[in-house]
């Protein structure tokens, strides 16, 4: 073994921690800063709607692009291949209709909460349900984060900390639910976006040194990297395939991007309140082409980074975490890398930032799950009862309580991840993304499906629902062992990850679409008045009155 490599120093040094302090201690200071300047709800959840749009939309970028993205990814490559990255194709198209169609209908609309919108276009239930599918799969989506950034700094670390009990990775969630706590009940976000840039710049600050480090080390480039992937089977694309237990192929991975970016920007509060913080539809429209560009970019350099450290630890098996190849949890090769082979204090600048992305995410997460809360549900728990709190005071107290939640249900990930042995990319749809259809759907109904009323929606989301759980849950529900499972399919395996959105985006959409015919009177009814077409047909700024009898 070289010299160079023998003595490498595995962990954080001191200066990285104090990195890591210091960033801590800054983004709180900006959260502080901030703060001071809310003086109403509508200054916490969407900034007085006067956001810079190129802020926005490196905040959807670093919310969306988060800790799970930037550790699932290069892991995806390492383990599974490329063929996932090719699903980034799918953007430019999802881009036209999320241009065309999204985000004019909700800039249009000027609301604070999203599923304002269902109640105005159905009823009051249908705006209960759909926020608390919202809640359900932000909450899977923040305890997915935290478990993420928490094993990242656990793997990067290195020896435990003497004198704490059990896993340093517990302690470490825990540290991060109480911080986000702190963070997100001070800053509103106005605070979360401007930090939000700053963890844009850093986290790509963070791909880009892998990358220079390994061509610099190595004196290799990307077809070299590539070179090596495809001698270890990870090359290939295969591009279609019918069988629905293939897990990627190009088809599955352009379908799977594709579904989770309209449905996204469709339905998704967090999303949706950014744009709602913007001055005008021209603002939001740049903030997402913003977002676009980045994304891109982020997807590129990320796989990039998979491919080189492949390559690297291919070509110094001496360095591998473990004694028998690729690891089987390729997620965690990456913070790996970061605590024993970047320079010292830069593995604690890129630690800080997923620590602090982890945080954000937290921060993003409960301020919108507090502004749907405050928007879509506690009026209605509150009516006619005494006040004890002051709006603001009240909508504080509701993040420290949903920040205690999510801490509390990312032990649970931990636990299922560690039992199970899965990786960070198989996770995602079965802890949140099985929510992302049916909700997406509701809009989509509203919006498309002119007949539609309650008594078509919610039915057709309860049946988009059961399909979203057996499709992600299908191995653990039914069982992949049964002989006709495998003489229909080939193999043992369960139903692609990758289609975990659209199958059931699809089926609430067509169940919706038969009711609509089928139950539905057809003619006029106050519901028309929030078509996507009787929207945008409206003057800008114009108002409508809610109808709680459809």
């Amino acid at each position: 073994m070289p010299e160079a490599e023998s003595t490498i120093q595995l962990g954080l040094r001191g200066i990285d921690y104090a990195t890591i302090a210091a960033y801590m201690v800054g983004t709180f200071g900006i959260a502080v800063w901030f703060s001071r300047r809310q003086k109403t709800t509508e200054d916490f959840f969407v900034g007085g709607r006067s956001m810079p749009w190129f802020a926005v939309g490196l905040s959807i970028l670093a919310t969306l692009f988060s800790t799970l993205t930037y550790l699932a990814l290069p892991g995806e490559i390492i383990g599974k291949g490329i063929g996932f990255i090719a699903g980034y194709c799918a953007l430019p198209f999802a881009a036209i209709v999320i241009l065309k169609f999204w985000i004019p209908f909700f800039m249009r609309l000027r609301l604070v909460s999203a599923y304002e919108y269902l109640e105005r276009r159905f009823s009051y239930p249908v705006r209960l349900v759909g926020a608390v599918l919202f809640i359900l799969l932000r909450l899977g989506w923040m305890s997915m984060v935290v478990y993420a950034a928490s094993m990242a700094l656990d793997r990067v670390k290195g020896p435990d900390f003497a004198g704490l009990p059990g896993r340093d990775l517990y302690w470490v969630i825990g540290a991060i639910g109480l911080a986000a706590a702190v963070y997100a009940a001070v800053g509103g976000i106005q605070a979360m976006i401007w930090i939000d840039v700053l963890q844009c710049l850093l986290l790509l600050a963070g791909v880009l040194l892998a990358i220079g480090f390994v061509a610099f080390k190595d004196g290799t480039g990307p077809i070299a990297w590539l070179h090596t992937a495809r001698d270890h089977g990870l090359g290939s694309i295969e591009v279609v395939d019918f069988n629905i237990t293939v897990r990627v192929t190009m088809l599955t991975a352009f379908i799977s991007i594709f579904f989770w970016e309209i449905c996204t920007h469709g339905s998704d509060q967090v999303v949706l309140q950014r744009y709602f913080s913007t001055s005008s539809l021209r603002a939001a429209r740049r903030s997402y082409l913003t977002n676009l560009g980045v994304n891109l970019l982020m997807a590129l350099l990320l796989a990039m980074a998979g491919l080189a450290l492949l390559s690297f630890f291919v070509n110094h098996r001496d360095l591998w975490p473990t004694t028998d190849g690729v690891p089987e949890r390729a997620d965690r090769l990456f913070p790996h890398f970061l605590g024993s082979h970047l320079p010292p204090g830069c593995a604690g600048l890129v630690i800080a930032a997923f620590l602090c992305d982890a945080i954000q995410t937290l921060e993003a997460g409960v301020n919108s799950i507090t502004a749907v809360a405050t928007n879509d549900l506690v009026p209605r728990l509150r009516r006619g009862g005494r006040r004890r709190f002051s709006e603001l005071g009240f909508v504080r107290v509701m993040v420290v309580g949903v920040c205690l939640v999510v801490t509390c249900n990312a032990y649970f990930v931990s636990f299922v991840i560690d039992a199970y042995k899965y990786g960070l990319m198989e996770m995602l749809p079965k802890f949140f993304n099985l929510f992302v259809g049916p909700l997406a759907s509701m809009f989509f109904i509203g919006m498309f499906l002119p007949r539609a009323t309650t008594r078509t929606v919610l039915p057709s989301v309860a049946v988009g629902m059961t399909v979203a759980v057996l499709w992600n849950w299908w191995a653990q529900i039914v069982g992949t062992h049964h002989a006709w499972w495998r003489a229909t399919f080939g193999s043992g395996d369960p139903p692609t990850f990758l289609l975990a959105i659209a199958v059931p985006t699809l089926t609430t959409f067509g169940t919706a679409a038969l009711l609509s015919l089928v139950v539905e009177r057809g003619g006029w009814h106050p519901g028309h008045d929030y078509t996507w077409r009787a929207v945008l047909r409206r003057p800008p700024n114009e108002g409508g009155a809610m109808n709680d009898d459809r």
